[in-house]
């Protein structure tokens, strides 16, 4: 029930009966409660003690939650290395394996060792980060950094993310959209010549890098 449905409610109450609301006020909702309080202004009721207490419970209830939101988000940050570390071993080894199929004459020798050496990176970005190693923080910076942006300009393009694409994209005909790819894919140089202009951001590289940047700020502080 609304704050209004219940506000028009406390005014038909006597005032005895709207302190006693206040007094008992863990048996209602907020929303009552706040009726009540508005009313018993309204008519210059004396409840000042009940409303410090009021404030206090909703301050110390602030607290709490605000402490428990902290943790949570602690724990999550603790679980960075392990999230991302293994996040980037599972794409750096599919992209490799994904590579065995491609027919060497489909990609251009430059590609093709690009390729492996963005895969390769990644596997020991993310190999460093669960280990917790010093550079693995760096490192995965610089991976997750490059798969944030991807575009295509003509037949021309850059695309490199593994394994999931997950974010903003423009196209030639700047229209937006959302855009999900799972898997892996690589383009470095010439594409197909018909390819519609895009650029896209990925979230997920960004949310990324932000974890990493939080578990480093987490540990610098202990």
């Amino acid at each position: 029930m609304s704050k209004e449905s219940f506000k028009n409610r406390m005014n038909k109450l006597p005032d005895k009966e709207l302190i006693a609301i206040l007094k008992e006020r863990h048996q209602y909702q907020k929303n009552a409660i706040d009726a009540a309080i508005e009313v018993a202004e309204s008519r210059n009721l004396n409840f000042e003690e009940i409303r410090k207490e009021i404030a206090d419970e909703r301050l110390g209830a602030e607290i709490d939650q605000k402490e428990l939101n902290e943790e949570r988000q602690r724990k999550i940050i603790e679980l960075t290395p392990k999230i991302i570390g293994i996040y980037q071993i599972v794409g750096g080894v599919f992209l490799i394996l994904s590579s065995l199929f491609i027919s060497p004459f489909q990609l251009k020798i430059i590609t093709q060792i690009s390729l492996l050496l963005f895969a390769s990176f990644s596997v020991i970005a993310g190999y460093l980060l669960l280990k917790e190693k010093k550079n693995g923080i760096l490192l995965s910076v610089i991976n997750q950094a490059l798969q944030i942006i991807k575009f295509q300009i003509f037949s021309y393009g850059f695309k490199y993310y593994t394994p999931l694409f997950l974010g903003l994209v423009i196209t030639d005909e700047l229209s937006f959209g959302l855009d999900i790819q799972p898997g892996m894919s690589f383009i470095l140089g010439p594409s197909e010549p018909d390819y519609n202009m895009f650029f896209g951001m990925n979230l997920i590289a960004i949310a990324a890098i932000y974890y990493v940047y939080k578990y480093k700020e987490l540990n610098t502080n202990k």
